[in-house]
Formats: structure tokens, C-alpha cells, sequence
């Protein structure tokens, strides 16, 4: 809540001092002004609502920084073009209007391309944390499992599962799950086996595992191929 009444506090700085520079310094009221003065008010909310737009999360902030970069540059622009426009007091309001509302047309086209994007990466990072996730849970199962094993023999063949399962792609596809699914299963089945200690249930669902492997990765070479 603190924080919050802080941050409400530093954005209504600026807008409290130029209102005071314009209504006090006895800036003429003409209508170019009022226009430099709409845009820039204009700029300066676009600044505020740059965070409506930005992702939170591990790793994502670096997304935001080019919206808050852009939307900077475009209030600081806006605002020096502005000083410039009142200074300079053209005959019509034709030109400012133009120069200033293009300028905005730009800012906005270009800040929602980069919010496509990011949603766009975000989407993907999602994806990848999720596949890795899908392998590491398998992976980290076998590991566990492994500890109850004492017969060296057996401990290998579930150890090469293990590295084999570990060692495949993170990448997956809506054509391969059928495969991950029957892996997925087969994983279970083989830590099931290793519970109860039958050696020969274990070394013949080491063998399913094995296979539910590379049947999952020549899927996901036919999805990459198509």
C-alpha cells in the first residue's frame, strides 16, 4: 500500500509542475498550445501505462524493458517537440496537430508490435519451461528410484533409462503425445517394479523404457519435419 501512495505521489509530479508552468508562467491560451498540451499529457500517460502492458514473472522482465525505453523516449520527445511548438507559435494548428499525432501513431504501432512479441516470447519460454519440466520429472523419478537398487547389473540398465530419458530432446509436439504419454507410463511402471525389487520385471521394464524413448524421439523427428 506504501508503495503504491509513492509511486501515485512521483507520477503526479510532473504532472503538477507543468500544469504550473502553463497556467502560471501566463502562457498565451492559443490553440496550438492547448494542442502541444494535450499531446504531451498525452505522452505522459502513455508513459504511466506502459506496466498495464509489461510481463511479470521469473525472467521476463527483461521483456518489458524495451516498452518502458520506448515509452520514455517518446514522452521526452514529445515533450522537447512540444516546448519547440509553443515556442516557435505557427499561424494554423494544421502542422503541430499533424507532427505530434504521427509521432503518437508511430509510438502506438510500434509499442503494441513489441507487446505481440513479447506475449509471442513469453508463450514460448512458457512452452520450454513446460517441456523441460516434462523431462526433468522423468528423469528425476529414475534418479530417485535408483537409490533402492543394490545389484549393480540392475542399477546399470536403469541407469542407462535414466541417461537415455535425460539425455532426449526437450521439445515437444501435440504429434508426439501419444509416445510421451506411453513413456510417461512406462516410467511409472519401471519405479513400481523397483519398489517391489523384482530384478527380472525391472530389467524387462528397463527395456520398455528404452524403447518408449526412441519411439518418443522419432515422433518428435516426424513433427519437426512436417
Amino acid at each position: 500500500m506504501k508503495s503504491n501512495i509513492i509511486k501515485v505521489i512521483i507520477a503526479l509530479v510532473f504532472l503538477v509542475l507543468f500544469n504550473v508552468v502553463f497556467f502560471v508562467m501566463d502562457i498565451p491560451q492559443t490553440t496550438v498550445n492547448w494542442t502541444c498540451y494535450g499531446f504531451i499529457h498525452a505522452a505522459y500517460l502513455c508513459l504511466l501505462a506502459t506496466p498495464l502492458f509489461c510481463n511479470v514473472g521469473n525472467g521476463l522482465a527483461v521483456l518489458s524493458a524495451s516498452l518502458y525505453l520506448r515509452a520514455m523516449f517518446y514522452f521526452f520527445t514529445e515533450l522537447v517537440i512540444g516546448f519547440i511548438i509553443m515556442l516557435i507559435q505557427p499561424e494554423g494548428n494544421q502542422w503541430p496537430v499533424i507532427i505530434q499525432g504521427l509521432l503518437l501513431a508511430i509510438f502506438i504501432v510500434l509499442q503494441l508490435m513489441s507487446v505481440l512479441a513479447n506475449d509471442a516470447t513469453k508463450a514460448s519460454i512458457a512452452k520450454q519451461r513446460m517441456e523441460s519440466d516434462y523431462i526433468r520429472d522423468l528423469a528425476d523419478r529414475l534418479r530417485v528410484s535408483m537409490r533402492d537398487i543394490s545389484d549393480p547389473d540392475v542399477r546399470e540398465k536403469v541407469h542407462r533409462c535414466y541417461e537415455s530419458i535425460k539425455n532426449s530432446s526437450l521439445e515437444t509436439y501435440p504429434g508426439a503425445l501419444d509416445a510421451e504419454l506411453a513413456l510417461q507410463q512406462n516410467v511409472m511402471t519401471l519405479c513400481a517394479s523397483i519398489d517391489e525389487g523384482n530384478k527380472e520385471k525391472i530389467a524387462k521394464d528397463a527395456k520398455r523404457v528404452l524403447f518408449s524413448v526412441q519411439d518418443r524421439n522419432a515422433a518428435i523427428k516426424r513433427c519437426r519435419m512436417n
